[in-house]
């Protein structure tokens, strides 16, 4: 019989395993190398990253030996269950490497295309932000998570999905013309917790990986708001780009997005 409190559990007991092999290489990780992400990208990875996503994966594996599981660092491991846990062992690893304290882990546990069950937690200032489908998102166990309440675009501050000047996005630049101020952290995971928290109004992303938004997506329309493609369509593990708002704005933003 399902039991969406014990996945939760679960997964905090796994990740709570893994933070103090985050917060002891902070800043200076081993093992660092490069990888190129779909094809043309670079992204880092260090022995951290394996190691991390080692003792969550073995953790969820002995309690659900049945679901699969989908990591960034190792290959997938997929069996007939429709549940798959989603880890981002450090997400934010650029971040992570040179010590900026923003960056987290990621576990989220999907059914199917639902996101159910969801973790992320930043070590570094002693957060953890949860959700389940249906039961709300807190921070902490107990701090009830809503997003803003902003309701224009013109008002609203968010990641405006990138991380240099690109010319040729002609739909990013067509928001940032629109909103009142743009921010880029550089660790999807926790922005998109911010906006839970109603620090943040959006995010956007124009290209995304399962990895960094399958726990904050939850997390996130748990709080109120609203999470798909730039299409306006739902967001799936293999979606190519993800926007998500704190709903007011939304169909701002996709009218933007779509010009």
């Amino acid at each position: 019989m399902e039991n969406p409190q014990q996945f939760l559990d679960v997964a905090l007991e796994a990740v709570k395993k893994a933070e103090p092999v985050f917060r002891k290489s902070f800043g200076h990780a081993s093992g660092v190398e490069e990888k190129i992400d779909q094809g043309k990208y670079r992204s880092p990875v260090t022995d951290v990253d394996k190691e991390i996503e080692t003792i969550i994966t073995s953790h969820l594996h002995s309690n659900f030996p049945e679901h699969s599981i989908s990591g960034e660092e190792f290959p997938a491991t997929q069996n007939a269950s429709e549940y798959t846990w989603f880890i981002d062992p450090i997400d934010g690893t650029i971040n992570y490497i040179r010590g900026l304290p923003f960056c987290s882990i990621s576990v989220g546990l999907w059914k199917g295309e639902t996101a159910v069950a969801s973790v992320v937690a930043d070590p570094m200032a002693g957060a953890v932000f949860t959700a389940l489908k249906s039961a709300g998102s807190y921070k902490n166990g107990t701090q009830k998570l809503r997003v803003s309440t902003v309701g224009a675009l013109g008002e609203s501050m968010g990641n405006v999905g990138r991380t240099r000047v690109r010319p040729d996005d002609p739909a990013l630049e067509r928001v940032a013309r629109k909103v009142y101020r743009g921010r880029e952290f550089g660790g999807a995971a926790l922005e998109l917790c911010a906006m839970a928290e109603g620090k943040l109004d959006f995010y956007i992303s124009e290209r995304t990986k399962i990895f960094d938004n399958a726990a904050g997506m939850l997390i996130v329309t748990e709080a109120g708001g609203r999470v798909t493609d730039w299409n306006g369509g739902p967001y799936v593990a293999d979606s190519k780009n993800i926007v998500a708002s704190n709903s007011h704005i939304h169909a701002e933003l996709l009218r933007e997005l779509k010009g």
